[in-house]
């Protein structure tokens, strides 16, 4: 019983120390530091601009970093209409902006780029060891589903130390280009929120972990897995559009479940309740589009 278990931690290890080397991931996570970084910069400019109306109105000097006049903005409501449209409406954003709102934008922005990065960096894992035939090498010493799951494994812990890196660079940015930040609040909403956007993006490495068993060239499967995540969207918007008391209305409503991006706004409630059922519906449907792809894998000659 334990060895299929230590096997599947094995590969894991195996493709996180694999995918660290590669030149690939390094760009990715490159560009995924590049947005969060380019995220704190917006936010600090966005404030500056915000500040400085705040300052002319009441007549007083402006401050070389942003921050200072943040509870006036708060109680302004500017904070509150900038973050609304990201986290689903007004009542959403006044709940949560008793947690440092830098701390949040960082969030949203981790939020739309990790599903990015696990798409595109999970999309060629075993599809590439088809190819080259390497991946008998790992079934000489354990089993396909070990193989999958490891790699599935892996690949999430690679979206784990984007987002720690992330969190890191977002509090150091942060806490050197604005003042008042209070460090411990601001590491813990960062913290959080960047958790929250790993579990949002687990159906997205589950649709590209899918294409990489399901198709035996990097190459298709990062485009299958590419052209899926960008229809998603469209697909959702058309399904809403019929979705209705009818036949064709309520099957449109179902199929709309499969629509990850569809969460996104239950993952920023303050209700731990919703928070956890959007994880739930999270996680099934990652085992969904994985076991899609591994069902094609479990029979293919190799």
């Amino acid at each position: 019983m334990m060895r299929p278990i230590l096997d599947t931690l094995w590969v894991a290890v195996y493709e996180l120390g694999e995918a660290v080397r590669t030149r690939l991931f390094q760009l990715v996570i490159l560009a995924y530091l590049g947005g969060i970084g380019f995220s704190v910069w917006l936010f600090t400019e966005i404030l500056s601009e915000a500040e400085a109306r705040i300052a002319e109105t009441l007549m007083v000097p402006t401050t070389s970093k942003p921050g200072a006049l943040l509870p006036q903005l708060l109680q302004n409501g500017d904070i509150r209409d900038l973050l609304a449209p990201l986290v689903g409406g007004d009542k959403a954003a006044l709940a949560l902006l008793t947690q440092p709102p830098l701390g949040l934008w960082v969030g949203v922005f981790s939020m739309g780029l990790l599903p990015m990065v696990l798409v595109f960096t999970a999309s060629g894992t075993v599809s590439a060891e088809i190819r080259s035939r390497s991946i008998r090498f790992l079934l000489v010493r354990t089993g396909r589903l070990e193989i999958a799951v490891g790699k599935l494994l892996g690949q999430l812990l690679l979206g784990l130390v984007a987002t720690t890196l992330g969190v890191g660079l977002a509090w150091a940015m942060g806490m050197y280009m604005m003042t008042g930040n209070d460090p411990a609040a601001l590491f813990t909403t960062l913290a959080t929120r960047c958790a929250w956007s790993c579990v949002f993006a687990t159906p997205f490495l589950g649709l590209a972990m899918g294409a990489s068993l399901l198709l035996g060239n990097p190459n298709g499967s990062r485009v299958f897995a590419a052209l899926t995540f960008c229809g998603m969207p469209v697909a959702g918007a058309i399904l809403k559009h019929y979705s209705g008391p009818d036949a064709i209305g309520r099957v449109c409503d179902l199929a709309l479940m499969a629509i990850p991006m569809r969460y996104w706004t239950e993952f920023w409630s303050t209700d731990l309740t919703v928070q956890l059922t959007a994880t739930g519906r999270s996680l099934i449907l990652a085992m969904l589009f994985f076991a899609l792809g591994f069902a094609r894998f479990q029979r293919r000659d190799l």
